[in-house]
């Protein structure tokens, strides 16, 4: 779910589109808005009722929840690589983040009350600074900072493989500061490429994409607004599990 070079693959192409059928801003942002909404509502639902779910149906919940995972996975795959796609491919991906998020904010608030207003503040604030920063030319995508977000990209990559594997062999709770710093450079990693996705929008509406390549852009931003939260919710969750040893 993380924001790549998977995610700059727009292609114009030689068409010219009148205004009508020509992607804006506008446009871009009220389909991001639209993902979103799907997303929030059904994560809320989620969260709501998780307990009664959990009391009567736990199996079926989990699987769904695992299957979800997979089509969510493949749907923004399908997005990002077809304009076509697009549309549908986004509204089932945030049908499926919103099971997903729903389940884990309410898991998370439970163990730490408040986390899910602090990471929900936290990630608007975070996504409203690099919006300022790229808008006011703070900072430029060009080819170093592609190559430093695929650097990063790696780099988180190697990671989370690392963390995957030293966690069958050792206790968490024991290099909890670590593991902190980790989450801390996977959420910057997730701040930081959200630049890729405003670059992308501009060059799309500035060379004259289709409408279609509206929600792939949204799709995108959605991702890496998605992953950010979710970052930020473990890093909150991490911090508590520090302070109560």
């Amino acid at each position: 779910m993380k924001q790549s070079p998977l995610f700059s693959n727009i292609q114009t192409g030689e068409v010219v589109y009148d205004d009508v059928d020509r992607a804006t801003y506008k446009g871009i942002t009220i389909k991001t808005c639209i993902l979103l909404g799907i997303a929030v509502i059904i994560a809320a639902f989620v969260a709501f009722a998780l307990p009664e779910i959990l009391a009567n149906n736990p199996t079926t919940f989990f699987v769904t929840l695992m299957i979800s995972s997979i089509v969510g996975f493949i749907s923004v795959i399908v997005g990002r690589m077809s304009e076509r796609k697009a549309k549908y491919a986004s509204v089932i991906y945030s049908i499926c983040e919103g099971l997903f998020l729903g389940s884990l904010s309410a898991i998370v608030e439970a163990y730490v009350p408040g986390a899910v207003a602090t990471a929900v503040f936290s990630t608007i604030v975070l996504f409203a600074v690099m919006l300022t920063l790229f808008a006011t030319g703070i900072i430029r995508v060009g080819s170093k900072m592609r190559s430093i977000c695929f650097g990063l990209t790696i780099g988180a990559l190697a990671i989370v493989l690392l963390m995957s594997l030293f966690s069958m062999f050792i206790d968490y709770q024991q290099y909890l500061g670590i593991m902190i710093g980790v989450e801390a450079f996977l959420l910057f990693y997730g701040v930081i490429t959200l630049s890729l996705n405003f670059a992308e929008a501009n060059a799309v509406v500035e060379r004259g994409a289709s409408k279609g390549a509206e929600w792939s852009v949204a799709l995108g931003l959605m991702v890496s607004i998605v992953y950010i939260y979710i970052e930020v919710l473990r890093l909150i969750m991490l911090i508590a599990a520090r302070s109560d040893n």
